[in-house]
Parts: structure tokens; C-alpha cells; sequence
């Protein structure tokens, strides 16, 4: 049962290259829907089965967040296969989202030599967004308005987080907010 939340994280891990493996292929849009929501109830149980079976270690949830760019970075190739058009003209609001991801990491690395896990309310919204954004993408080849949307959630939250590592004196794990640092940690 400890070994659960492991197991789901590598179920994420897993879906991305199905995603991919499912563009290239050129399956019915419809296979998108169960994978995704998959993706993003692994995301959320393997955290909360984490914390209540006490095996949520920074390592897992570092590994937890590392899994979760490989799986994205996956259905951005699903993506591309599928919706080209609506990438290439949103490619500035892509760029802004995949800086702002990246800007995470290198402050992350440069603060604290280790890879971030910060797992705020807004990044579990963003979470959320993402699935209902790569949704109408992928299954109802949505428009703009998705990847827009998305970019302005990912700036807000990434702002966020950038603003954790900057504030505190030790890696930012779970920490719910900006709003809710503890003292002893500023």
C-alpha cells in the first residue's frame, strides 16, 4: 500500500509517451479524454495517498513535479501533432509558458540545488486548467482561447512560485501560498 503513491506517479509518467504514441497513430480524438483525466488523478491522489499512508518525502514530491513536466511536456508533442495550426499561432503564449515553467526550475537549481516542489493552491489550479484547456485542445481541437488561458493561469502561478523561492530560506515543499509562508521559513 506505501508503495501507491509511487505507483501512480509512474503512471503519469507512463501516460505521456501513450499520448504521444496515440498522435502519432492517429487513434480518435475520444482516447484523450480518459488519458488525461488519468493523468490528472494520478497527479492529485498520488500526493493525498502520500500524505495519509506517511511516505510523502521531499523526493517523492520532487519526483511527483519532475513526472509532471515529462507527462506535459509529452502531450505538448500530442499537441503539436494534432492541433499544429492552433500552436504555431499561439506560439509567443506557448514560449511564455514554457519560459515561465523553466524560470521555476533554474531558480529552483540556482537557490537551492534541487528541483522544485512547491505544490501551492494555485499550481493545483493550474493543474486543473491544464486538464480542461488540453481537453478542448485534444479531444474538441478547441482554439486560441485554450492556450491563451492557459498562459495567463501558468504566468500567475509560476509568479507565484518564483516569489516562494525568493522569499524563503529553505526549498519551498507544499506550501499553499504566498500568503501562508511560515515565519520560521522567511
Amino acid at each position: 500500500m506505501k508503495k501507491l503513491p509511487f505507483a501512480l506517479t509512474l503512471l503519469r509518467l507512463l501516460l505521456g509517451p501513450v499520448a504521444l504514441v496515440c498522435a502519432l497513430t492517429n487513434v480518435t480524438r475520444w482516447v484523450y479524454l480518459p488519458l488525461l483525466v488519468a493523468g490528472t488523478l494520478s497527479d492529485i491522489f498520488d500526493g493525498v495517498l502520500a500524505r495519509r499512508l506517511g511516505v510523502a518525502t521531499p523526493a517523492l514530491r520532487r519526483f511527483d513535479s519532475l513526472t509532471d513536466v515529462i507527462y506535459y511536456l509529452f502531450i505538448l508533442g500530442a499537441a503539436w501533432l494534432l492541433c499544429r495550426p492552433v500552436i504555431l499561432q499561439n506560439i509567443p503564449a506557448l514560449g511564455l509558458i514554457l519560459l515561465s515553467e523553466a524560470a521555476v526550475i533554474l531558480i529552483s537549481y540556482a537557490k537551492f540545488g534541487k528541483y522544485p516542489a512547491t505544490h501551492s493552491w494555485l499550481a493545483k489550479f493550474y493543474g486543473l486548467c491544464l486538464l480542461g484547456g488540453l481537453i478542448a485542445l485534444l479531444v474538441f481541437n478547441a482554439g486560441s482561447w485554450a492556450i491563451i488561458a492557459l498562459a495567463i493561469v501558468a504566468l500567475v502561478t509560476n509568479a507565484e512560485i518564483v516569489a516562494l523561492h525568493l522569499l524563503m530560506d529553505k526549498p519551498p515543499v507544499d506550501v499553499k501560498s504566498i500568503l501562508a509562508i511560515p515565519k520560521s521559513d522567511l
